[in-house]
């Protein structure tokens, strides 16, 4: 149901920012930006309202040159400075790099609350999965933000390393009077389902992390909004996907899996130059 209602949003913002763009010709702006910072926020059907965060640097194919002026005849005093060539054959293209950071939740988690505490547990999960990903990938411009309204479009496509941190899922539970905190398997779940108490702190859990290799890939739509040029507001939208060395045992269960893919939606604000 989830993934249904996500698909219904990522369609009516595909489709708006077009229709208001062919409403509203506006005059568009003489010049091509540079380069660019944003940060976003990402929502994913991975799982959870908050999926994840990114950080996105995007800066034009030009390439610089040394630029020597004589400041007098005679003076014998110069100025250096750098400038661009390259730009009539290369604008509207560029690199980017991508630091994200996202958790990543097997489709059957299910989160219930343990009979004795009322807190939330996942039952027959035993390990938490995050992966960072640094990726370098290119950003084609369709559509150039006007000068006073309208949509900025870009097609976005990366590829890099996905560095898979496995957490322990540690649950606490009563087992003769005491409180034992553990790393439950499908067997440990049916012997002390109704003993669970609750989770161990994340804290805890982290200094028991190890690291699985993988590659991370990522195809988007990215739509700015806003009056200025200099500083940008927007969505990007599209496929995220993490392809790990060995499956990842995030369940108990035996249908775990090495690659993980998924919608998603990032709100992204940041600034140009």
């Amino acid at each position: 149901m989830k993934k249904k209602y996500f698909k219904i949003i990522l369609l009516l913002l595909f489709a708006f920012p077009f229709s208001g763009y062919a409403q509203f010709p506006v005059e568009e702006e003489d010049e091509y930006y540079e380069k660019e910072w944003a940060f976003g926020v990402m929502m994913n059907t991975y799982g959870g309202f908050i999926g994840g965060i990114s950080i996105r640097h995007a800066r034009n194919y030009f390439y610089r040159h040394k630029i020597v002026q004589s400041l007098g005849q005679g003076s014998g005093k110069t100025k250096v400075s750098t400038g661009t060539v390259g730009k009539i054959d290369k604008e509207g293209k560029y690199h980017s790099f991508n630091l994200e950071i996202l958790g990543i939740r097997h489709p059957k988690e299910q989160k219930r609350q343990a009979s004795p505490t009322g807190e939330g547990v996942v039952y027959g999960k035993m390990n938490r999965l995050y992966a960072i990903r640094p990726m370098f990938g290119k950003e084609w411009l369709l559509f150039k933000k006007a000068r006073k309204q309208g949509v900025q479009v870009n097609v976005i496509g990366s590829v890099g390393p996905s560095i898979g941190v496995i957490v322990p899922y540690l649950v606490k539970y009563n087992d003769d009077g005491n409180t034992v905190t553990g790393q439950l398997d499908q067997d440990g779940y049916l012997q002390k389902y109704s003993q669970i108490l609750g989770t161990a702190s994340f804290g805890e859990a982290l200094s028991k992390a190890s690291v699985t290799p993988g590659l991370a890939f990522k195809a988007s739509l990215s739509f700015e909004f806003g009056m200025s040029k200099r500083s940008i507001t927007g969505i990007e939208a599209g496929i995220i996907g993490d392809l790990y060395a060995k499956k990842v045992q995030i369940m108990a269960t035996d249908d775990n899996r090495n690659l993980y893919a998924a919608m998603f939606l990032t709100f992204f604000f940041g600034s140009r130059k």
